[in-house]
């Protein structure tokens, strides 16, 4: 229920066409279109895309799918009733009568839940270091005090032998 009123919401964004332009993505997600080609570029863009010639294109089901769930799951081939992307002249954006709804807030917060993640490993990782650490110098002194070297045993003993 809820996927289906969010892909009617971007059919009705995209003016009823199944492809979403970056920078009407951009006012979904908040990330800027040049961001998005780098990240394209980086394999790092965690929406599929499709190159139509020079232009790039978003299927408004793999959207949905991000947006609802964080992942994607990359569309075979576009449903047959979607039309050919039409080259359309920019145009200042008009204030419709519909509330836009920004959802710019879900990807942020999955980009901090992950950064959170990545920290909290290395920490985990710094704090097995530590312990190991720990361990082996706990392991050496006792060595030490088991075994002395010979100049150890020399010291104690005043030199007598």
């Amino acid at each position: 229920m809820v996927s289906q009123q969010l892909i009617d919401y971007l059919r009705e964004k995209t003016k009823g066409k199944l492809l979403m332009s970056p920078e009407q993505l951009s006012e979904e997600i908040g990330i800027p279109p040049k961001q998005q080609s780098k990240l394209r570029k980086e394999n790092r863009f965690p929406i599929p895309f499709k190159n139509i010639g020079r232009l790039v294109y978003y299927s408004i089901y793999d959207v949905a799918n991000f947006l609802l769930n964080g992942e994607t799951t990359p569309t075979k081939e576009v449903p047959e009733e979607a039309p050919a992307p039409q080259i359309t002249v920019k145009k200042k954006p008009t204030k419709s009568t519909a509330p836009v709804q920004d959802l710019s807030h879900i990807f942020m917060l999955r980009a901090f839940a992950k950064s959170l993640e990545e920290r909290a490993t290395a920490m985990l990782n710094l704090a097995e270091n530590l312990n190991n650490y720990a361990n082996k110098k706990e392991m050496s002194d006792r060595f030490e005090t088991k075994f002395p070297s010979k100049n150890e045993s020399i010291q104690k003993n005043d030199g007598k032998i």
